[in-house]
C-alpha cells in the first residue's frame, strides 16, 4: 500500500469528513480510504458494517425489559450434559 498526502483541503471538507467519521465511529483514515475507494469506484475488501441497520433497535428496551427477558431466557444458560452424550 502506498501513503499519499493532501495539501490545503479546504476546512469545510476537512469538517465534514470528520464529523462522517464520528458519525460512523471510524478513524478519519479508513473514512478517507472509503471515500476515495469510492469515489473512483473500487470497493474496499473489508466486511460491510450493518450496525445503522439496527440503529431504530437500540436502546429501547426499559431496564425491566431487561430483566424480563433474562428471567425468560435463563434456561438457555444451563448446559445439559446428557444432551451431549
Amino acid at each position: 500500500m502506498s501513503t499519499l498526502t493532501i495539501h490545503a483541503i479546504e476546512s469545510s471538507v476537512e469538517k465534514r469528513i470528520r464529523t462522517k467519521a464520528m458519525r460512523e465511529r471510524k478513524s478519519l483514515n479508513q473514512t478517507l480510504k472509503e471515500l476515495l475507494a469510492t469515489s473512483v469506484g473500487v470497493g474496499l475488501s473489508t466486511a460491510a458494517d450493518h450496525r445503522e441497520d439496527f440503529a431504530e433497535f437500540c436502546g429501547i428496551w426499559t431496564p425491566q425489559d431487561a430483566k424480563d427477558f433474562a428471567a425468560a431466557t435463563a434456561d438457555l444458560e444451563t448446559v445439559e450434559k446428557d444432551d451431549w452424550r
